[in-house]
């Protein structure tokens, strides 16, 4: 059997909050570490039953490595899309008020 392509969902910080990036793609911007992990976990699990071997990688400081926080097979499904939407920040939610 062929080995799995390999897909990296990267938690990365910048100035402006927390994204997600995978195969050169930005994810839209996450209110906090844990909603980007979130997202990250839920995106490399999608990504995972589509047949890549995919893992969620954050960096505990800006001068050490990635490590890796979840990986598709090994540890338990992300949370439920509703557990999501309950932590995504009030003003990232489709329901905030403008």
């Amino acid at each position: 059997m062929l080995e799995k392509t390999r897909l990296a969902f990267f938690v990365i910080e910048t100035q402006a909050g927390w994204v997600v990036r995978a195969d050169g793609f930005t994810y839209p911007m996450c209110g906090s570490f844990a909603d980007a992990v979130v997202r990250a976990t839920r995106e490399a699990q999608a990504a995972g039953l589509l047949g890549f071997a995919s893992v969620v990688l954050t960096r505990p400081e800006l001068d050490r490595p990635y490590e890796i926080q979840w990986t598709y097979g090994h540890d338990t499904c992300p949370p439920t899309a509703r557990e999501e939407f309950r932590h995504a920040a009030p003003n990232l939610r489709s329901d905030a008020s403008h």
